[in-house]
């Protein structure tokens, strides 16, 4: 996973679900890209289509290595962010650090609320 560390954030070209789907991928698991038109609309977007049946995860109350986990809020703030277990680790697209970083799972819930996981 530390070879992912450093690539640039991007909102249109590589945000966070952009990196969750290139890691899944790199490991035999395919997800489905969505592209939110902006930043605006993605927390919406990324929700509605985790509720669909036919999006393929399914929702899990523990993790395991390339499950993802989703924010639904910070600061009591609704906003969209992702990322993706392994090993106790979460690799995420970071918009304020503008780049890919990986954190503790408990620093990474920390920073946020409302986590759900999906596998």
């Amino acid at each position: 996973m530390i070879e992912y560390i450093g690539i640039p954030y991007s909102f249109k070209n590589y945000n966070c679900w952009d990196h969750v789907a290139k890691v899944r991928l790199d490991n035999g698991i395919n997800t489905k890209l969505f592209k939110p038109k902006n930043i605006t609309n993605a927390f919406e977007i990324i929700t509605a289509q985790m509720k669909k049946i036919d999006n393929g995860l399914t929702r899990v109350d523990s993790l395991e290595d390339f499950d993802i986990v989703v924010f639904t809020s910070k600061n009591n703030i609704p906003t969209y962010h992702c990322g993706v277990y392994c090993g106790g680790y979460v690799s995420h697209n970071d918009r304020t650090k503008r780049q890919v970083v990986m954190e503790t799972l408990s620093v990474f819930l920390a920073s946020y609320q409302g986590a759900t996981f999906w596998r």
